[in-house]
């Protein structure tokens, strides 16, 4: 049940706009450089991103990108659900097919309460708190 890679991007490129909200609007390069994600991938994503609602986009030289809604009312599910769906909640452990806990696999037991929790961390968890704990490493890495 962990999620895209197209969704890490997008939790990461959220984070990194609300990080920059004070700056205005923010090119989709400089979160590429920032996020350390390939230019044409994070394209997509900002694209998709536009298309779910999470972010506003201005296009041309002065362009760039700033958030729909405050960081603090988007969580990392929120993300996760827009760009993966709701089939991403259901993957199991030891099945290529998704899992509706009817036919429990041999691991169901111990891998529902981790799953439990990692539902609870991705519900949990805002884009700010994502934004505010990469600041602060940065900070701390000077």
């Amino acid at each position: 049940m962990l999620y895209s890679k197209t969704a890490k991007y997008a939790v990461l490129a959220l984070a990194e706009v609300a990080a920059r909200e004070e700056d205005g609007l923010v090119a989709t390069k400089y979160i590429a450089e920032a996020t350390s994600a390939p230019y044409p991938l994070l394209a997509k994503v900002v694209n998709q991103l536009h298309r779910t609602g999470f972010i506003k986009a201005t296009r041309g030289k002065q362009g760039g990108i700033r958030l729909a809604r405050p960081a603090d009312e988007m969580t990392i599910m929120d993300v996760v659900l827009a760009l993966d769906g709701p089939a991403m909640l259901n993957d199991c452990p030891l099945f290529l097919d998704p899992c509706s806990c009817d036919r429990e696999c041999t691991l169901h037991t111990i891998w529902q309460p981790a799953r439990d929790a990692v539902v609870r961390f991705l519900e949990n968890t805002t884009i700010q708190t994502v934004a505010d704990a990469r600041t602060e490493q940065a900070v701390s890495a000077m």
